[in-house]
């Protein structure tokens, strides 16, 4: 990485990607802008340091604000001791094996929405498909009946078009509507499931225990929306393998003719165009990172899309490769706040892409119809029109 004359982040992919590539490890904006940290390992050791760089990072919600929902049970937002606590709360629901006994039903939700879109040469892929599948998996593994799943559905598409440069001066007031519809259904659904407990996710948090101690309501309303909201990042990881591969038609027909090659393909996906751009930590006290000392109580933005392309870590960091070997990338984070999704959004990337790969002779994105996030954000879209050339049906 070279340096240059500090200019604020574009908003252009393109323009961002060049603009990431002149960074130093770690640089300091002027004025008020806080500090930028864009080296891999530099990134990782910020992560990693969760005593003197704290995830606590969003102003105190009020009792009467919409937003009261994210207050509590939001890993996301907090820092340990309680973090540890609340994630082997979920970890004892939340596990690897649990996961695992997923991939039947997901399969089952791809290929119900696959149905649907194969009549049509154009589909506007979030909605018609990536979104549903996402969202349908996410509520039959919370046990969320299908009224909640319409409900999550809008929620989340409020929420992602936050990032959309396009979206009205009204989508804030959006988000704020449907997190106080939401807040008030989960808290009758999670009073249901206290009464009659199912064979679900939600059922299984309010059975765990660690220590003696179970989780509240209100921590289980957060943690529901929390993996209802995050959880839709697989929509957007989606969409960017279908738009990296459409761009790269020779990877597409190495992953088509090497199926064995899904895995490793997953992970240069999410290296190239991770969903998370950035995140933002706060310094609790004065540390030093990639030599330069940064002080108590500043704002550091930590970039994963740089880190990504850090060429000290990876060769060729420009080039798309499916095969990259080794491919640390940490598109999903690193320390104590890695996602816990993680898991279970390979399993639904990787049978979703791998259908859409066996149905299609072929698939291109409309460049004219494409509604990019805010790549300062989220790399990604909003939406986008997807021409596919479909096999005959079995």
């Amino acid at each position: 990485m070279t340096t240059s004359v500090w200019t604020p982040p574009p908003a252009d992919e393109e323009a961002l990607t060049d603009w990431l590539r002149a960074r130093r490890p770690v640089e300091r904006a002027p004025g008020s802008q806080g500090w930028h940290v864009f080296g891999y390992p530099e990134v990782k050791e910020v992560l990693a340091n969760h005593g003197a760089f704290s995830n606590d990072v969003v102003r105190p919600v009020a009792d009467d604000s919409p937003m009261r929902l994210y207050r509590t049970g939001n890993l996301t937002w907090m820092d340990p001791p309680r973090h540890r606590q609340l994630r082997g709360l979920v970890s004892q629901a939340f596990t690897p094996r649990y996961v695992a006994g997923l991939e039947p039903m997901i399969a089952q939700t791809v290929e119900t929405f696959l149905t649907g879109i194969r009549r049509c040469t154009e589909v506007s892929f979030v909605e018609e498909f990536a979104s549903p599948v996402v969202a349908t998996v996410i509520a039959r593994m919370l046990g969320i009946p299908d009224r909640g799943l319409r409900l999550f559905q809008e929620w989340s598409k409020s929420l992602r078009a936050l990032a959309d440069p396009s979206t009205e001066q009204n989508g804030l007031q959006k988000v704020f509507t449907n997190t106080q519809i939401a807040e008030a259904f989960l808290h009758q659904f999670i009073a249901k499931r206290r009464a009659a407990p199912g064979n679900d996710l939600t059922s299984g948090l309010i059975a765990a225990e660690v220590d003696g101690e179970r989780l509240g309501d209100e921590e289980i309303a957060g943690l529901v929306a929390l993996l209802m909201s995050t959880g839709q990042a697989a929509t957007l990881t989606l969409m960017n393998a279908v738009i990296a591969l459409a761009r790269h038609p020779e990877a597409t027909a190495a992953l088509r003719a090497r199926p064995e090659l899904i895995d490793s393909a997953l992970d240069e996906i999410m290296r190239y165009r991770p969903e998370t751009t950035r995140v933002e930590r706060k310094t609790t006290q004065d540390v030093v990172v990639g030599g330069q000392t940064i002080p108590a109580g500043q704002t550091v933005s930590v970039w994963f899309a740089s880190a990504n392309r850090d060429p000290r870590v990876f060769a060729d960091p420009e080039v798309f490769d499916i095969e990259r070997s080794p491919n640390a990338h940490i598109a999903f984070g690193h320390g104590v706040h890695f996602c816990l999704g993680a898991p279970l959004a390979r399993v639904e990337i990787r049978v979703a892409l791998r259908r859409l790969l066996d149905s299609t002779r072929d698939f291109t994105v409309d460049p004219a119809h494409i509604r990019r996030l805010d790549p300062r954000l989220m790399f990604g879209a909003s939406e986008a029109t997807v021409r596919f050339d479909w096999k005959e049906a079995p």
